[in-house]
């Protein structure tokens, strides 16, 4: 019975796959006519389009060609007759059609002016972003190449950056701070520090910028493990050699004891010194044992702000002790005029009362000198000017008469 039914089966089992199939081809024949179909109507269409494309250019060309030879018959055939009634029903009928045609020439002229203007201003900003890109790309090689470059060009970089900081910190130069200034120490050795930052009292306060970053360099590009961590640790006694170099220029000798005993160490890019910090939590105290403070861009800008505002304090009071020094030499010049008008006063008041007697003796009482010289000019005498009416006293006159 087995053996029957085995080879029932498979007959069964080829049939169905057999008339699967015939189906699957069938379906695939059926898909080939219609694509095929859909196809030669897709390109009747298209046909189609294409020809009633050709018409509407055709008849809008007949149509214009028609109009044209219109109005030249009306123009030939009435060009004589055409009294100006007509001419301005004619100017009437076309001049909507007219200004329809300067309104689209407006704004055709209008939205052509405005790409051009779009376009010159879409140039101008690409070319302003080629410019951005491209100064964003030199400065980021510039950068990589002080990272990875020798030793005087990480060195000048990092004074460009501290000297940055400087600029924002509103200190100016030449007068809060000094930038490679040579000076001498008590001994007489000749030292350039890279900055001097000058305080209030004669104080001074020296800055240093120190880079070297290519250990920093190979731990950020580095992958996790002995290599990183091994770069890191260089960068870690890195910073400690700098260290060792200021200690040994001594900048602190630097005017007697003019100058701070420690001296700022900036680190110019901010994740190397706190990456420095994170690899070794007790570096700071450390070195600030040996009277060097290590700080960043970030710590450095603070500091030099604080100096800012010290000496803005330090202007402000010395402007107030100015301000009561000139006060007081004007109020001493105040009692001297005053002292001056008084006794000017007084002398003024003995001239006046003197002047009044004067006055008197020659205008007033019997035989007064003005009612003489009047007697004589009325007695004939030749005369050019005459006394005032104020200075003749009348009743002197009559005195004098009588005598």
């Amino acid at each position: 019975m087995a053996e029957t039914l085995v080879p029932l089966l498979l007959i069964l089992l080829v049939a169905i796959l057999g008339y699967l199939f015939y189906r699957s081809q069938q379906e695939v024949r059926r898909l080939a006519i219609d694509n095929a179909r859909l196809q030669v109507a897709l390109d009747h269409e298209r046909q189609a389009v294409a020809a009633t494309s050709e018409l509407l250019k055709s008849n809008e060309l007949r149509l214009q060609a028609t109009f044209e030879n219109l109005a030249n018959r009306i123009v030939e055939e009435r060009g004589a007759s055409l009294t100006e009634q007509n001419r301005q029903r004619l100017d009437g009928l076309l001049e909507p059609f007219r200004l329809q045609l300067d309104s689209f020439r407006q704004r055709v002229d209008e939205v052509h002016r405005n790409d051009t203007e779009l376009s010159a201003r879409l140039l101008e900003q690409v070319r302003q972003l080629q410019e951005l890109n491209s100064r964003v790309s030199e400065e980021a090689n510039n950068l990589a190449r002080a990272i990875k470059g020798e030793s005087k060009k990480q060195g000048d970089w990092g004074e460009l950056i501290v000297e940055r900081i400087f600029e924002a910190s509103g200190l100016v130069r030449g007068r809060e701070y000094t930038v490679q200034e040579s000076d001498r120490t008590e001994e007489g050795r000749l030292v350039r520090p890279d900055f001097m930052v000058h305080l209030p009292g004669d104080k001074a306060v020296i800055v240093d910028a120190k880079v070297s970053l290519t250990a920093y360099e190979r731990w950020c590009s580095g992958h996790e493990g002995a290599d990183r961590n091994e770069a890191l640790q260089e960068h870690v006694r890195s910073v400690r050699r700098h260290v060792a170099e200021l200690e040994k220029r001594d900048y602190a000798a630097i005017r007697g004891n003019r100058t701070l005993d420690f001296v700022i160490m900036c680190i110019p890019l901010e994740p190397a010194y706190q990456a420095a910090m994170q690899a070794d939590p007790g570096l700071f105290y450390e070195l600030a044992g040996k009277n060097v403070v290590v700080t960043g861009p970030a710590t450095l800008m603070i500091t030099l702000r604080l100096i800012a505002q010290i000496w803005r304090r330090e202007n402000e009071n010395r402007n107030a002790e100015l301000i009561a020094d000139r006060a007081g030499r004007i109020y001493d010049q105040v009692v001297l005029v005053a002292d001056a008008m008084i006794d000017a006063r007084k002398k003024l008041t003995g001239v006046s009362e003197s002047f009044d007697l004067a006055l008197k003796r020659l205008t007033e009482g019997r035989g007064n000198l003005a009612g003489r010289a009047e007697d004589i000019r009325k007695l004939g005498a030749k005369v050019s000017k005459r006394l005032p009416d104020e200075m003749i006293d009348t009743d002197s006159l009559d005195e004098s008469r009588d005598s």
